[in-house]
Order: C-alpha cells, then sequence, then structure tokens
C-alpha cells in the first residue's frame, strides 16, 4: 500500500478535523509526525509538519473532500474588511528547476519547492495571508 501526502499542518487541531472527515467518508488516512511536532511546536520546520498520508488511490478523492470543505466554510465567512462572503483561496507553488533556484529555496525555507496558500476577497480585492475566521468580522 503506498501512501502520498495531501496535505501538511502546524495545527493539530486542524490535523485532526481534516483526518476525521476523510475517515468518515471511506478514506484510508492517517497522520504522521504528529506526536513529535504536538509535544515540541518548535521542531515543526524541521519535520515539515503534521503530514496527512492517503493511501494513493484515493488522494484526489481526499483532496476534492478537503477543497469542498473549504469552499464551503470559506461561504460562510465574511471578509473583514468589506463584509462579503466572497473569499477564495490562491494557490501558488515556486518549483524551480534550475539548481540556483533550488539552492535559494533550501536556503532560505529549508526545501527546493515551496507551497504557498493565501485568500482573497474577490469584492474589495483584499489579500489575507491566513484564512479569515468567521469571529474575526
Amino acid at each position: 500500500m503506498e501512501l502520498t501526502q495531501v496535505a501538511s499542518y502546524d495545527n493539530y487541531l486542524l490535523a485532526n478535523m481534516t483526518l476525521g472527515m476523510l475517515q468518515e467518508n471511506g478514506i484510508n488516512c492517517h497522520l504522521k509526525d504528529e506526536n513529535i511536532v504536538t509535544i515540541d511546536p518548535l521542531l515543526n520546520p524541521a519535520v515539515g509538519g503534521i503530514k496527512l498520508m492517503v493511501v494513493s488511490e484515493q488522494a484526489d478523492e481526499a483532496k476534492g473532500y478537503m477543497d469542498a470543505a473549504e469552499r464551503a466554510y470559506l461561504a460562510t465567512v465574511p471578509c473583514p474588511n468589506c463584509g462579503a462572503c466572497t473569499i477564495l483561496p490562491e494557490e501558488t507553488n515556486d518549483a524551480p528547476a534550475d539548481f540556483w533556484g533550488k539552492l535559494k529555496n533550501m536556503a532560505a525555507y529549508g526545501q527546493t519547492a515551496i507551497y504557498l496558500k493565501k485568500y482573497r476577497c474577490s469584492s474589495c480585492n483584499t489579500l489575507f495571508d491566513h484564512m479569515p475566521s468567521a469571529l474575526e468580522s
């Protein structure tokens, strides 16, 4: 059975909530490095966070459930700036193919490829570094 990492978390609560949602939907998955990150959060960058591992054949289905849950949540969250419920995720991957780009990422972030996820309100165009909470408004 081959496993694929579908997400990485620095928060064990969100990791376990996602794990539970996937398991309830019949996805064979588990968390890797949960104990070390929970016991010593300062080791989080060194181990790459709590990894959500899924059986490779179910990875696309798991990502679908995770995306649907995120979209459903964001549809209920008003923008802290304008109050509209129009926040959408923006994902970027910085995976350079050349040696110097990989070296730069390795020196700056400790890994060769960088994945960033931010959120933007499509009404007022405000960009958020983290997912806004329904309680922020």
